[in-house]
């Protein structure tokens, strides 16, 4: 498993959105230290078509099917080529960057799964792409399905918003968020990014659903304690790495009604061009499933990079 760790697997699919994740991995300076490796799933057409070959009134179109699968291939493998070219001029290594051209096995979705299982550092995908990598589905495109299958990997979704390395951490005491600390100490290690260490307190007048009945002042005090001792830890977690204390902001909003829309106008404000999160806050109770917040900020902060880690 530990073969392809300082390893990024990027999923690219050919289409002008996908030179976007190019770009990003060009903008972002941190990952010029980690090797990548290019994926692209390849969707085969239906077994079926073939069998067209055998009547001869149906020849013509299975050979165009034919030559379709060979032309999409060419097409993407010039375009990795390409990639790689624009990799190089950002300063990528050449011997750091290789690319694998797939034919779909089990789905898109669960092929490129099974190749970041192997050990990488992180996943990285772009929002929405075109027919062959984030194909609508009933609960949404494979980057929608990667994210909810990436339960031991970090996953990040290229946004739009230009590269000004400034980071915001969710912090919220849970040990999801400690890990979201961790990696992306681990990330910018000794670089000059901007770290905005941001948690929000719900509004304290609100009653407790659960008990049905108003917080105490014990427990204002004790989640007060909570999360200032989760900063502290995460401060001491990224000076550790080689962040200078200067680069390392912490935010502590309270009286919020809503966690993701409190941390997306965060992020805003402080001129944050990613949302990192735990995959799982204090309030969530499975292993499996990503967290409410998340999701609401990864469909609200649609133009931001959000890294989700397990």
């Amino acid at each position: 498993m530990s073969e392809n760790k300082n390893k990024l697997l990027v999923a690219l699919d050919g289409s002008q959105r996908a030179f976007k994740t190019i770009k990003y991995l060009c903008s972002f300076k941190p990952f010029l230290k980690k090797e990548l490796v290019l994926i692209n799933i390849i969707a085969r057409v239906p077994e079926c078509y073939y069998d067209l070959k055998k009547d001869p009134f149906s020849y013509k179109a299975s050979s165009r099917v034919h030559a379709w699968e060979l032309g999409y291939k060419a097409e993407m493998e010039d375009f990795m080529e390409k990639a790689k070219t624009m990799l190089i001029a950002a300063g990528f290594k050449s011997e750091a960057i290789s690319s694998m051209i797939a034919e779909r096995n089990k789905g898109i979705a669960r092929d490129i799964m099974d190749e970041a299982r192997k050990g990488y550092d992180a996943l990285l995908i772009r929002r929405r792409g075109g027919a062959q990598l984030l194909l609508p589905l009933a609960l949404g495109s494979v980057s929608t399905k990667l994210i909810e299958k990436a339960i031991s990997i970090p996953v990040m979704l290229a946004g739009t918003q230009k590269v000004n390395h400034s980071l915001l951490i969710a912090i919220d005491g849970s040990e999801g968020a400690k890990r979201a600390v961790e990696f992306v100490a681990q990330i910018i290690k000794h670089s000059d990014c901007r770290v905005v260490l941001c948690s929000v307190l719900r509004d304290f007048d609100e009653y407790d659903e659960k008990k049905k009945e108003k917080k105490s002042i014990d427990f204002i005090t004790t989640a007060f304690e909570e999360i200032e001792t989760a900063v502290q830890d995460a401060i001491q977690i990224l000076e550790n790495a080689g962040i200078q204390r200067k680069n390392i902001v912490s935010k502590i909003i309270q009286g919020a009604k809503s966690r993701a829309g409190a941390i997306f106008e965060a992020a805003k404000e402080e001129n944050c061009d990613t949302i990192v999160f735990g995959r799982k806050g204090k309030s969530d109770v499975s292993d499996f499933d990503i967290g409410s917040v998340p999701w609401k900020v990864i469909h609200g902060a649609k133009e931001m990079t959000v890294w989700v880690v397990p």
